[in-house]
């Protein structure tokens, strides 16, 4: 799970703006593979220490670190998303705008949201980027 691992590490460092710098696995007391977020000072912070805006952010970097895998297979598919950064504060939803619109260079992304502050955040990031944004 290498490539997939550092792909993810680097979206979740993106996507916490820095409060993670990496991912890596560890062994727990039971002898089962876990996932540990690392500290920009090398503190290791296991999912269950983690506040639910945060593993948000871990299980879709992984996510987004998945497809990238298997983009590089050649096999593009739909991104779609629905309400993904409910748990997020403003600065993280908008590192998570930014990451989805690099994807979409690539792939097509779908996000649903009914939060207007997440439209509003997505209309002012000054990107060249096609975003487009429907109202309903």
């Amino acid at each position: 799970q290498g490539p997939i691992l550092k792909a993810a590490s680097r979206y979740f460092k993106a996507i916490t703006l820095g409060s993670f710098s990496s991912l890596r696995t560890d062994i727990d007391d039971q002898g089962k593979s876990i996932l540990i977020g690392v500290r920009p000072d090398g503190t290791w912070v296991k999912v269950e220490g983690m506040s639910n805006g945060t593993r948000d952010q871990l299980y879709l970097a992984l996510r987004l670190a998945t497809l990238e895998s298997h983009l590089a297979s050649g096999n593009p598919m739909p991104f779609i998303v629905d309400d993904i950064l409910i748990n997020f504060d403003d600065g993280r939803a908008a590192a998570t705008l930014k990451a989805l619109a690099d994807l979409a260079e690539k792939n097509q992304v779908i996000l649903f949201t009914h939060h207007l502050r997440i439209v509003e955040i997505a209309r002012k990031m000054d990107s060249n980027k096609q975003v487009f944004i429907h109202e309903i």
